[in-house]
């Protein structure tokens, strides 16, 4: 399984366009029933607007995903939403672009550009989460050992997640799946060979990243 990003906390956006409110929302979702839900909801409150157009990617093998222009011309706000979430290399991210008409017909360029802008908005004012697939690991040391192994750690700047102290030093770790032998090849030189690892479950595990500009 191979890491991706996403956006865990939804987060709304507007802008004006030629006297057309543009509203941009994304939010969350593992799957198509909370995708329907959310825009469910979103429908409801804003059942005003004139267009409610929206594009998701879900993590999945193949990818799955899907857009929608809600009535505008084809392919001038679905497919524009869509192209910035893939380029961003997002997943499990739903972003809904609510328009309310002002009056000015923008053309089929001014569409894109304004749906496509729009997208860009919200997701650059949110947080960006990179969902990292790792290792579970435990590794046992004595209290003579777990000094040198502190410092070593220290340098490599790798935090454990835990630390529990009883007759050994046991150190709960999420290490990046593909870079797990080698460290267990530095953990094993640095302890001089007097340490216990134990695998646990693979699992993602949320890293925070700058925002997303």
């Amino acid at each position: 399984m191979d890491d991706y990003k996403t956006v865990l906390i939804a987060n709304e956006t507007e802008s004006e366009v030629k006297k057309s409110r543009f509203i941009g929302m994304v939010f969350h979702v593992e799957d198509e029933t909370a995708v329907e839900g959310i825009l469910t909801e979103v429908r409801k409150k804003h059942y005003k607007a004139t267009h409610v157009c929206w594009a998701y990617v879900l993590n999945a093998s193949p990818k799955r995903q899907k857009a929608s222009d809600d009535g505008e011309p084809s392919g001038t706000a679905g497919k524009p939403i869509l192209d910035v979430i893939n380029h961003r290399e997002l997943r499990d991210v739903l972003v809904v672009v609510i328009r309310y008409f002002g009056g000015v017909k923008l053309g089929t360029g001014g569409l894109i550009r304004a749906y496509g802008g729009a997208a860009g908005d919200v997701l650059n004012q949110s947080r960006i989460i990179k969902k990292q697939f790792s290792d579970q690991l435990e590794i046992m040391v004595s209290y003579s050992g777990y000094g040198n192994l502190m410092s070593g750690l220290s340098e490599k700047e790798i935090m454990a997640v835990h630390e529990d102290f009883g007759e050994n030093v046991t150190l709960s770790f999420f290490i990046p799946v593909a870079e797990t032998p080698a460290f267990l090849a530095w953990v094993l030189d640095q302890t001089n060979a007097n340490s216990e690892v134990t695998m646990g479950e693979q699992a993602y595990v949320d890293v925070a990243e700058s925002l997303d500009k």
